[in-house]
C-alpha cells in the first residue's frame, strides 16, 4: 500500500488572493526584522571575536564553525527542509494525524543518525589534531569534543526548529534563532574574555546557547502538532494511520537526496575557510571567515523571505495550486532585490572599511569581499528557485545542480587561492553560487517558474542608480571614512526612496504599503 502523496489528490483552488499576498508580504516583513537582527548579531559576534582573539584564534573558532556546520547538515539528512514540506501540505489538506506521524518518523531517525555522525567525530579527534601545529592542538582537540557533544542533538533540534514554521507562524523561528541565539552567543564570548578564560572554551560560548534554544524548539513543535490533532475535529478522509515503512519512504525519498545537497551547499559555503587554512594557514582562514560572514550576514533578505515562502509555495502546491506556486516565487524574487542589492553594492563599496572594525589583520580580504558581493547581485537576483524546487519535491536536481557547483568551487579554489591567495577564494565563491542558481532557474521552468525579467530588472536598476552609482563617487572622491560612508547611506535612501516611489506600479509596490495597513473591520458586519 503507497502513501497518498502530499503533492497529489487535492483540488486546485484560485491563484493567491491579495489578502493572501498581504499575509505573506506581512509574514515576510517579520522575518526579514528578524533576519536584520540576526545579521547584525553576525555581524557584531565576527568584529568581537577578531577584536578580542585576533585573526589566528579566530581563524581556528571558523574552521570549527565550519567543521560543524558542514557535519551537521550530514546529520540533518535533509530533514530540516523536507519536515517544513511534509507537515506543511499534510496540513493544508486537513492532514493532521499524518502531520503528527512525519514529524515523529522524521526526528527519530536523525537522533539516531545524529549518534553516529556524532561518535564518528569523536573517533577521529586524535587523528585531526595531529595535523595542526603543536601550539595549537589544545585548542582544536577542545573545539572539536564540543562538537561532538553538540552535534547528538543540534540536528533534532534545527529539524524542529524549521518545523515550527509549518505551524503557519514564523515568530518561535524568529525569536529562537535570530534573535536569542545570536544574543546569548554575544553575551558568551563577552563573558569568556571578561573572565579571562582559556581559549579552549571559546567554542562553548557558540554551542551551549544553540543546545538549549534545541530543545526549545522541539518542545514547542511536538506540542503545535499534538495540539493541532487534538483540535482538528473530523479527520480529512486521508488522514489515517498509513505503515509505517510507507510513511518512511514518502519521507525519506525526499530527505535524503536533499540532504545530499544541502551538505553540498554547505561545503560551498564553508569549505573555502578549511581549504584557505591549510594552503594560506589560520591567520588567512580567519579573515577569509570575516568577509565571508559579513556577505552570508547580507543574505538575510533571502532567509526571511524563504522562511514564509517555503511553507506557503509548498500549501500551494499540495493543493494543486500552481499559479499560486509561481506567484509567490515572482513576488519575493522582486522583493529579494529590492531589499539585498542595496546591502552587498555597499558591502562591495566600503569592503575596507567594513573589515577594519574587526582589526587591521583581517584587511587583507578587503578585495576578497568587494568581489563576493558583486558576486551576491547576480545570484539573489534569480529569485529562491532553490527553495521552489524543493517545495515541489525537486530534491534530487537540486542535489544534482549543487554537485556541478560543488566540483566548480573546489576545483577553482585549488586552482586560484595559491595565485590570487583570497580573492582567488572569492572568485571560486561567487561562480560556483551563480552557476546552482542559474542551474536550478533552467530546471524550474519545467515545472512553470518564470523569473519576473522586467520587475527585477527595474528593482535592481533602482538599487544601482541609488546605491551604485553614489557610491562609486564616494568612493573615488573620498577616503574610506566613517563620514563619507554615512554620506553614502543618506543619499542612497533618498535616492532609492524617490525611485521605488515612481516605480511603485511596475514594481508592485502597493504590496510593501498594505504591510502596515492592515483592513479595516466592515463596520455593517458588526
Amino acid at each position: 500500500m503507497s502513501v497518498p502523496s502530499v503533492l497529489s489528490g487535492a483540488e486546485p483552488v484560485a491563484p493567491v488572493a491579495a489578502g493572501g499576498r498581504r499575509d505573506l508580504a506581512r509574514s515576510g516583513a517579520v522575518s526579514l526584522v528578524g533576519a536584520v537582527f540576526a545579521a547584525a548579531g553576525g555581524f557584531a559576534l565576527t568584529v568581537l571575536v577578531g577584536r578580542l582573539f585576533g585573526a589566528h584564534v579566530a581563524g581556528l573558532y571558523y574552521q570549527a564553525v565550519a567543521v560543524f556546520m558542514i557535519l551537521n547538515g550530514v546529520a540533518l539528512a535533509g530533514s530540516d527542509t523536507g519536515i517544513v514540506r511534509s507537515v506543511s501540505g499534510h496540513r493544508a489538506v486537513g492532514r493532521h494525524a499524518r502531520a503528527f506521524a512525519a514529524m515523529r518518523w522524521t526526528l527519530t531517525p536523525v537522533l539516531l543518525w545524529s549518534l553516529v555522525v556524532a561518535l564518528a567525530l569523536g573517533v577521529s579527534v586524535e587523528h585531526v589534531v595531529a595535523t595542526f601545529p603543536t601550539d595549537d592542538r589544545p585548542a582544536v582537540a577542545a573545539f572539536l569534543w564540543v562538537l561532538v557533544g553538540t552535534l547528538v542533538v543540534s540536528a533534532v533540534g534545527q529539524a524542529s526548529l524549521n518545523g515550527t514554521r509549518a505551524l503557519g507562524s514564523v515568530l518561535p523561528f524568529v525569536w529562537l534563532y535570530q534573535v536569542a541565539l545570536p544574543v546569548t552567543r554575544l553575551l558568551g564570548v563577552a563573558l569568556l574574555w571578561l573572565l579571562d578564560a582559556p581559549v579552549e572554551w571559546l567554542l562553548l560560548s557558540y554551542a551551549l546557547p544553540l543546545v538549549l534554544l534545541d530543545v526549545v524548539a522541539t518542545t514547542l513543535l511536538v506540542r503545535g502538532l499534538a495540539r493541532a490533532r487534538r483540535t482538528a475535529g473530523e479527520p480529512a478522509p486521508a488522514d489515517a494511520e498509513v505503515p509505517v515503512r510507507a510513511e518512511l519512504r514518502e519521507l525519506w525519498g525526499f530527505n535524503l537526496p536533499r540532504g545530499v545537497a544541502s551538505c553540498l551547499e554547505l561545503a560551498i559555503v564553508w569549505a573555502d575557510v578549511i581549504i584557505v587554512g591549510v594552503l594560506l594557514g589560520p591567520a588567512a582562514a580567519g579573515a577569509w571567515a570575516a568577509a565571508s560572514r559579513f556577505v552570508t550576514t547580507g543574505t538575510m533578505a533571502m532567509e526571511a523571505l524563504r522562511l514564509q515562502s517555503a511553507p506557503a509555495m509548498a500549501a500551494a502546491w499540495a493543493r494543486g495550486d500552481r499559479r499560486g506556486y509561481d506567484e509567490v516565487y515572482r513576488v519575493t524574487a522582486v522583493w529579494l532585490v529590492l531589499v539585498s542589492w542595496p546591502l552587498f553594492l555597499g558591502l562591495a563599496t566600503w569592503s575596507p572599511l567594513v573589515l577594519g572594525l574587526v582589526g587591521p589583520e583581517f584587511a587583507e580580504a578587503a578585495p576578497a569581499l568587494t568581489v563576493m558581493a558583486l558576486g551576491m547581485l547576480a545570484y539573489v537576483a534569480m529569485g529562491n528557485v532553490n527553495a521552489a524546487l524543493l517545495m515541489a519535491g525537486r530534491s534530487g536536481i537540486t542535489a544534482g545542480n549543487t554537485a556541478v557547483a560543488l566540483a566548480l568551487n573546489i576545483t577553482l579554489n585549488l586552482a586560484l587561492v595559491p595565485w590570487l591567495g583570497l580573492t582567488g577564494a572569492a572568485v571560486a565563491w561567487a561562480s560556483c553560487l551563480t552557476l546552482d542558481s542559474v542551474l536550478c532557474l533552467v530546471r524550474g521552468r519545467r515545472l512553470g517558474l518564470r523569473l519576473p525579467v522586467r520587475q527585477v530588472a527595474l528593482a535592481g536598476a533602482a538599487a544601482l542608480v541609488a546605491f551604485g552609482l553614489p557610491g562609486l563617487a564616494v568612493h573615488l572622491l573620498a577616503a574610506p571614512t566613517v563620514p563619507a560612508l554615512v554620506l553614502h547611506v543618506v543619499a542612497g535612501l533618498t535616492g532609492y526612496g524617490v525611485l521605488l516611489h515612481l516605480l511603485r506600479r511596475p514594481l508592485d509596490l502597493p504590496d510593501v504599503r498594505s504591510l502596515i495597513r492592515r483592513p479595516r473591520p466592515n463596520r455593517r458586519n458588526r
